[in-house]
């Protein structure tokens, strides 16, 4: 039993000697390891002060020649001048001269003013009258009223286009507007085109032309 308590304690000492070896190991490598920094070098710097501006020359000014003293001025003698003997000069006679008479002025006549001729009258068309259909001596017997619209209560108005002879008869009819059923149309221009007309006039000349013919469907009449 002292012999294994003697090993025990021999492997503790060993163990924390051990121990203190490499921790003073660890800390002498972290001390290498660790290297101080450097101190940085310090840089003084010094302002220098701008240079002073050039200053301008200045030439001295010269002093001036003295201006020359103006000579005064000499003037000639004047030579006198021989006399002369004044001789008499013959008087000249005056001429009075007579204007000339001024020429006359013939004034030439005025040319006769020149003959504007008149324009020839231009005579006005004759105004032209349309074909009439409604003079009561004419005679014209209305449209028959259609069975098929007269049962279904149709009413209607129709536009018709009728082109009138010289003699007052109708040479053909058109549908201008529509009433928008077929028969009531139809029956309107059967007739329209049998009927009498008012021819157009052109002054007293009987003329063709064309006129427009309403025709209205009631159920009244």
């Amino acid at each position: 039993m002292e012999g294994e308590k003697a090993r025990r304690w021999l492997t503790v000492v060993v163990l924390v000697a051990l121990a203190h070896a490499g921790t003073w190991y660890g800390l002498s490598q972290l001390k290498q390891a660790i290297v101080p920094p450097r101190p940085l070098k310090v840089i003084e710097v010094s302002l220098l002060a701008p240079p002073p501006p050039p200053q301008p020359k200045v030439t001295p000014k010269q002093p001036e020649p003295p201006k020359p003293e103006p000579k005064p001025r000499v003037q000639p003698k004047a030579k006198p001048e021989p006399r002369q003997l004044l001789q008499p000069q013959p008087v000249a006679e005056r001429v009075v001269e007579q204007a000339p008479e001024p020429a006359p002025v013939v004034v030439a006549p005025a040319p006769p003013a020149p003959v504007v001729a008149a324009p020839p009258k231009v005579e006005a068309e004759p105004v032209v009258e349309a074909p009439r259909f409604n003079a009561a001596y004419l005679n014209n017997p209305p449209p028959a009223y259609p069975l098929s619209a007269r049962r279904r209560g149709i009413e209607g108005r129709v536009l018709v286009r009728a082109e009138v002879l010289a003699d007052g008869s109708c040479n053909r009819v058109e549908l201008k507007k529509t009433s928008g059923f077929d028969p009531l149309d139809q029956a309107a221009l059967e007739a329209v085109k049998k009927w009498r007309f008012v021819p157009a006039r052109r002054g007293s000349q009987s003329i063709a032309a064309w006129v427009e013919v309403p025709i209205i469907f009631k159920l009244e009449n």
